[in-house]
């Protein structure tokens, strides 16, 4: 108080004392009066009411943020004497804390019950969203729309949900970036409406040309593909390829639905026939290969049917089932005389796959920020009926035999010169890596091995170079985007593959680590309705250089 004995009474300076008492929030009333004093002069008395002892502080209205989180964000604690002051600032902390967890909320009441004074009551009114409105599918249906947003009418809104969902919507590849609105229900900010703007992309492809095949022949194909058949979210593909070279059609049908039952539980079947190149060059590569002669291959047959489940917005499980016949073709005459050049081990195998992947990235489809990882376990099974070239004669591999393979992925994205992505398609200046690691236990058929070499493991090297019962790949990019759609890339990649079957000719293995660097730079091309397209040029350790073309993402 500014007022002193001896002074003279001043009712302004009164008035400024009672509020000056007030703002120390200890006192839930203040009143000064005066009156006349002997033998000359006032008396000036103060009574206040000072606010209670806090006994038990009760919190209701919460239910997305747990009342020991509001607790420890409250300044107050059993055995305090309330203060109206302190209250306003535990008041913010809780709606600050509320911000903090992705939701919005107001404190409505923050005080002690009339009629039970040591009470401190909390009582919290969250906002809801009132209604959910997705303007501009036309094919798509709606039953698909719910899948992908998962915010509904009464739920407690939640900014981080939301976002997740507009997310979902970008990832999904059926429509460009969708644009939100986020307002008051007729101005009460306790319910929020919701609106998402989308636009939807063509989904169905039609192809019919001629490519270059990994042993630079000229091959005819027919694709078509639609990865939101008739709107229901579900991908349907064939293809059809044939090189001019001989060897047989490549066939391949594909049937995806991501959503089977309300879990979001997605469902792949693959019916395929197919030619693997082994030690091939590259489309815009070295015609350098291990054999005198122009190439050998494998005729995969066979189907594989899987499912995936997310468990949380972060993490997923899968399991798979593949069961193929494998025969080799393509030797020359010459090889098959000499019983060299080539490792051959027809048969069948069945491989059970099990996994689990956490993912915190931005974006999937291009990332900037965060990470993921993966842990794959693969029993399988493999009846080998003949057993040709570099392997005649090798003891223990016809027959029945078991094996099981373990491999470890991680992705890490940084974008450290940038703020967040403001909008899911902003190009950024990224650094990527990718570690893997992989081995195998038991009797493995070298179709089944792990492969090291090319586009997509260590560039600057020859396709399936490197092979083996053990892999550790890393690779380390930085992206530039020159715009929208264009991104300068260099790289720099690390590992190698080995413990395997014995070399072919001149492509020696080590039964032992032995490293290999490829490095280089290369750029990508969004393409309307194709995809990301991929030119690196990558050099090896001994300096020679080897392009590599690749279509869909890296990593």
């Amino acid at each position: 108080m500014r007022t002193k004995v001896g002074q003279p009474i001043d009712q302004n300076l009164l008035d400024a004392d009672k509020q000056s008492l007030l703002d120390l929030g200890f006192f839930q009333a203040v009143d000064i009066t005066t009156q006349p004093g002997q033998p000359d002069g006032w008396i000036v008395q103060v009574v206040v009411k000072e606010f209670p002892i806090i006994k038990e502080i009760r919190v209701s209205g919460n239910t997305v943020v747990k009342t020991q989180a509001i607790l420890a964000a409250i300044t107050f604690k059993p055995g305090d004497a309330f203060n109206l002051k302190s209250a306003d600032s535990s008041r913010k902390a809780v709606e600050s804390l509320y911000l903090k967890s992705g939701y919005y909320a107001t404190v409505e009441d923050f005080g002690p019950l009339p009629d039970s004074p040591g009470t401190l009551s909390v009582t919290i009114l969250e906002a809801t969203v009132n209604q959910v409105q997705i303007k501009g599918t036309v094919r798509t249906k709606p039953s698909v729309m719910r899948h992908l947003v998962k915010t509904r009418p009464g739920d407690v809104y939640s900014k981080d949900k939301w976002s997740a969902d507009l997310k979902r919507i970008y990832q999904s590849g059926w429509f460009d970036v969708p644009k939100d609105t986020e307002e008051p229900d007729n101005g009460d900010y306790s319910k929020v409406d919701l609106t998402a703007k989308v636009k939807e992309q063509r989904t169905g492809q039609f192809g019919v040309g001629v490519q270059v095949d990994p042993t630079s022949s000229f091959a005819g194909f027919i694709q078509l593909k639609d990865t939101n058949f008739e709107g229901s979210g579900q991908t349907v593909a064939a293809s059809f390829l044939q090189a001019t070279t001989g060897g047989g059609p490549s066939v391949e049908l594909d049937y995806t639905n991501p959503f089977i039952n309300n879990q979001d539980t997605a469902f792949n079947l693959a019916v395929y026939s197919r030619l693997v190149y082994r030690f091939t060059n590259t489309a815009f590569g070295s015609s350098d290969t291990p054999t005198n002669d122009t190439r050998y291959e494998e005729r995969h047959t066979g189907s594989q049917i899987g499912f995936s489940q997310p468990f949380t917005t972060t993490t997923s499980g899968s399991v798979s089932l593949r069961y193929e016949g494998v025969q080799t073709t393509g030797l020359s005459t010459a090889d098959q005389v000499a019983n060299t050049g080539f490792i051959q081990q027809d048969g069948t195998v069945g491989v059970l796959s099990l996994g689990y992947t956490n993912n915190h990235r931005d974006v999937d489809t291009d990332p900037s920020r965060g990470s993921w990882w993966n842990v794959n376990v693969e029993p399988g099974t493999a009846d080998i009926t003949n057993v040709a070239g570099d392997l005649a004669g090798t003891a223990g591999l016809l027959g029945r035999h078991f094996f099981n393979k373990t491999s470890f992925e991680y992705r890490g994205y940084a974008s450290p010169w940038q703020k967040p992505r403001k909008n899911l398609d902003d190009p950024r200046r990224v650094i990527a890596f990718r570690a893997r690691y992989g081995i195998t236990d038991g009797t493995v058929p070298f179709f089944e091995q792990y492969f090291a070499g090319g586009a997509d493991t260590i560039r600057g090297y020859p396709d399936d170079r490197f092979w083996g019962k053990q892999m550790l790949l890393t690779t380390l990019e930085y992206r530039h985007p020159l715009q929208k759609s264009l991104s300068l890339i260099g790289f720099v990649d690390y590992g190698d593959a080995w413990g395997g079957f014995s070399s072919i000719n001149t492509f020696t293995q080590s039964s032992s680590f032995d490293g290999y660097v490829g490095y280089g730079a290369g750029v990508a091309v969004q393409v309307p309705y194709v995809g990301r397209i991929r030119l690196d040029l990558g050099i090896d350790n001994h300096g020679n250089s080897r392009a590599h073309f690749l279509i869909g993402p890296s990593f």
